[in-house]
């Protein structure tokens, strides 16, 4: 009876009786077959777009049989390499210059799996699909630096970060920061755009919210360096409904440029129908407004006890719950 082989490594199962005189080298192959399966290694150059391991009945010489498989060569289309359609695994290294193309690794007349280039695989083939052992893995641990070089995928389950609570920093890069998202781990501080966040978020930049924002529990501080910057408030019509001039230290309602008081209010409407400013008192018995400053007994101060005025200039336009009225006002002597 002749010699048989098998389907996964191409042993040569001897017939009883048979290869007389070979018997021992045919066994030799068999058991360094055996031992390429187990921790060998082969480097194939790939020379087509549909490339297949040569695999050898009863000879040591195929590449299909090592453990360890590096793949060469420089793709020229999406290029597939094909071993024989049995149960197996590998340890494929794709050392191949890919460029834009694909390399896809299968069983032959199977599905395959696509190799990452300059990346090294754990495959293995039920004899119809090719997989990739990392792709579809369970539970993960790294002891030491785990690096990526391609996308990364969290779907389905939580992120987390120094769950153990240790005194390490998370930093995100961006194309022209070093720091475009930083957690200070020692000083519970997060900053973006900023390797030093003073405060528990920092942000160095601009900076943009579309939907509501609440501070609550807390002061708000704009400025807190005293620099020569500006705040605006917009409203639906106005570009500077209110407007905080930092370098002249005066503040505009209405207006980008209060110049004439401390505090400017320019209702520039001129069919609003609207006062320029309305007080409301819920404090029955207390003033509307109330004037501080200093007093004097002529008309050098803010305040005066003099009561020889000037001659009545004219009147200013008041409403006292809706009825209309005027002030008189006097020039000074």
């Amino acid at each position: 009876m002749a010699s048989t082989y098998s389907s996964t490594l191409n042993l040569e199962l001897q017939a009883s009786g048979e290869n007389s005189g070979t018997w021992g080298t045919i066994t030799n192959n068999n058991l360094t077959k055996m031992e390429s399966a187990v921790k060998g290694y082969v480097s194939v150059a790939i020379a087509s777009t549909t490339d297949s391991l040569t695999a050898t009945d009863g000879t040591t010489a195929d590449e299909q049989s090592n453990a360890i498989i590096k793949l060469t060569g420089t793709l020229t289309g999406n290029t597939t390499m094909q071993c024989e359609a049995v149960e197996n695994w590998y340890i494929v290294d794709n050392a191949t210059t890919m460029g834009t193309y694909t390399l896809g690794f299968k069983p032959a007349g199977g599905t395959a799996t696509n190799l990452v280039a300059s990346s090294k695989h754990i495959l293995y083939s039920d004899g119809s699909t090719m997989f990739d052992v990392l792709k579809d893995a369970g539970d993960i641990s790294a002891n030491g630096t785990l690096d990526v070089a391609g996308d990364v995928s969290f779907d389905g389950g939580n992120f987390k970060f120094n769950e153990a609570s240790a005194d390490v920093d998370f930093r995100i890069e961006s194309n022209g920061a070093t720091h475009m998202v930083f957690v200070d781990g020692g000083n519970d501080r997060v900053g973006i755009n900023t390797a030093s966040p003073s405060k528990t978020l920092e942000v160095t930049g601009t900076f943009k919210v579309s939907g509501d924002t609440d501070i609550d529990g807390g002061n708000f501080v704009f400025n807190q360096a005293g620099a020569s910057v500006d705040f605006t408030i917009e409203t639906n019509t106005l570009t500077h409904a209110m407007f905080v001039d930092g370098s002249a230290d005066k503040i505009g309602f209405g207006m980008s440029a209060p110049t004439s008081a401390f505090v400017t209010i320019d209702q520039a409407s001129s069919t609003g129908a609207i006062a320029v400013l309305t007080l409301d008192q819920g404090d029955t018995d207390q003033e509307f407004i109330r004037f501080d400053g200093e007093e004097a007994s002529d008309q050098s101060a803010s305040l005066t006890t003099d009561t020889s005025v000037g001659s009545l200039t004219g009147h200013i336009r008041i409403n006292v719950k809706g009825t209309d009225f005027w002030i008189p006002y006097y020039a000074t002597n």
